[in-house]
């Protein structure tokens, strides 16, 4: 005569499974984990900056102290770029160079479209030897993130040396061409520089790039290690 089954081996019978799904679970999650971090070195080229369609600086150049100042007369200086993105451009104010420098940054903020904290923590920045404020004042409103600063003409010469565009030069560019534009990134370093002749579309790719590395790039000590 066949005998029931006790209470205690019907609860051993379901409790014996148990150790067997919670193995697979906890592999699942490991394996997650590990894609996820491979996933993340893949994209981010296990710590190398990207490859970009602009010139990128490795490493950074940080810039000298300077003293600009803005429209409303306050001055501008190295620690007003920490903590933002900068894309600045040299141009006359009052010429057609200033007009297409504006409008190239304006164009590529645009571009930018959807990227909210990314525009929040990015500055446009105009630098003149101009001291024309009412028509700095109409450039910065077309947009919240322009500055127009403005300086004697040597020392925004000596600035633009410091970001690697010709001095002597400085502020005039070639006739219809559109500007080279400079990327600081939130350490008030030159991180890229976007010549005239690169797409405004993919200026704005190279800073989402840009700022997705920053986002993940190693740490200092990590990477002296």
């Amino acid at each position: 005569m066949t005998q029931p089954n006790s209470p205690r081996r019907a609860r051993s019978r379901r409790n014996r499974p148990l150790l067997p799904r919670l193995a697979l679970a906890v592999a699942a999650i490991g394996l997650f984990l590990l894609a996820y971090q491979w996933g993340n070195q893949s994209r981010f080229g296990g710590g190398q900056p990207p490859a970009i369609g602009g010139v990128l600086l490795r490493p950074a150049q940080p810039l000298p102290d300077f003293v600009l100042t803005t429209t409303t007369g306050a001055p501008f200086g190295r620690a007003d770029l920490l903590e933002h993105w900068s894309l600045l451009a040299i141009a006359t104010l009052t010429g057609a160079d200033g007009h297409r420098s504006l409008a190239r940054l304006v164009d590529v903020y645009n571009r930018l479209a959807g990227q909210q904290q990314l525009r929040a923590r990015l500055q446009l920045l105009l630098l003149t030897a101009d001291a024309v404020p009412a028509l700095a004042r109409d450039f910065e409103r077309l947009s919240p993130a322009i500055a127009v600063l403005s300086a004697e003409r040597a020392a925004v010469a000596e600035l633009a040396g410091a970001l690697g565009a010709d001095p002597e030069q400085a502020p005039s560019g070639a006739d219809g061409e559109p500007p080279t534009l400079f990327l600081l990134d939130p350490a008030a370093e030159l991180v890229a520089l976007f010549p005239s002749a690169q797409a405004p579309a993919d200026i704005a790719e190279d800073i989402r790039a840009l700022e997705r590395y920053w986002a993940h790039r190693p740490e200092p000590d990590a990477a002296d290690d």
